[in-house]
């Protein structure tokens, strides 16, 4: 099921090459928030190693896609990203919250100011991405029993709902200063449910207007982007004191990752 090509390279290896674009822009990001915590425990680099090795095999996957030795690098990694963006989540949770003065009882507060629950699971939604693009490389026609154009589909609508549960929590720390901070919880938030009818009763309106969503999604990506970069620089001593502002300003390239996964409903309508 390797489906139309685009500039010469099939959908998988388009989806290789946005996961190791994707887990490196959340790896910089995670460093700016473990490096601002001083890396207290150790298991702070881990995201790193199974990270580094996630952007290696996707990137050697997608150059060589019908490598056998490749494809099961990719496979390995991908496991191993799920399970350290889900520990990575469990230790958010736990030191984040749980052992935390108060617990439970300022789960609002240390949401909005604690480590940022969800932001491990992107590390998960990369290798589970990284596992659907190992499957579409190898010629399979499905993984786990699901068709691969379904199983994109539900990708894009989880990795959607979760970028807009914790850009909603950001956001709103931030008081919705600027109008724009409500783009990423429209269309991405139309884009989940109607990613969720395509993956059920797939049917051609609903495909068009998945379409129109993905797009606007990518956009609201793309546009926060800049919005982010230019968020750090207008603080206090601006580029002049950029490493401060890059770890104390908003997530540099958090917005990037709706992008991304905007770009991976648009293969699964477009190629698929």
């Amino acid at each position: 099921m390797m489906g139309a090509a685009f500039l010469g390279l099939n959908p998988f290896q388009w989806l290789a090459g946005l996961v190791a674009v994707m887990t490196l822009l959340l790896l910089a990001d995670a460093f700016a928030g473990h490096y601002r915590s001083g890396f207290t425990f150790r298991a702070q680099y881990a995201p790193f190693v199974t990270g580094g090795l996630l952007i290696a095999s996707a990137v050697a996957a997608g150059i060589a896609p019908s490598s056998l030795w490749a494809n099961k690098a990719l496979r390995a990694a991908g496991w191993l990203a799920v399970a350290s963006g889900v520990i990575g989540f469990g230790f958010h949770h736990y030191y984040g919250i749980l052992r935390k003065p108060g617990g439970y009882k300022w789960l609002l507060h240390y949401l909005m100011y604690g480590a940022p629950q969800l932001a491990p699971l992107a590390l998960t939604v990369t290798g589970a991405l990284a596992l659907i693009a190992a499957s579409g490389l190898a010629g399979e026609t499905s993984y786990t029993g699901i068709s691969l154009r379904v199983a994109l589909f539900l990708f894009v609508a989880v990795a959607l709902a979760g970028a807009v549960l914790q850009s909603g929590i950001l956001h709103y720390r931030g008081a919705f200063n600027n109008p724009a901070m409500y783009a990423p919880l429209i269309a991405p938030t139309l884009a989940v449910f109607l990613s969720i009818l395509m993956a059920v009763v797939p049917n051609s309106a609903a495909a068009l207007a998945l379409m129109i969503l993905l797009w606007l999604t990518f956009l609201t990506g793309f546009v926060g982007l800049g919005m982010h970069l230019r968020g750090f620089e207008r603080q206090m001593g601006g580029l002049y004191v950029a490493l401060f502002n890059w770890l104390e300003g908003p997530p540099a390239f958090a917005p990037a990752l709706f992008a991304g996964f905007a770009l991976v409903g648009l293969i699964a309508v477009y190629l698929l």
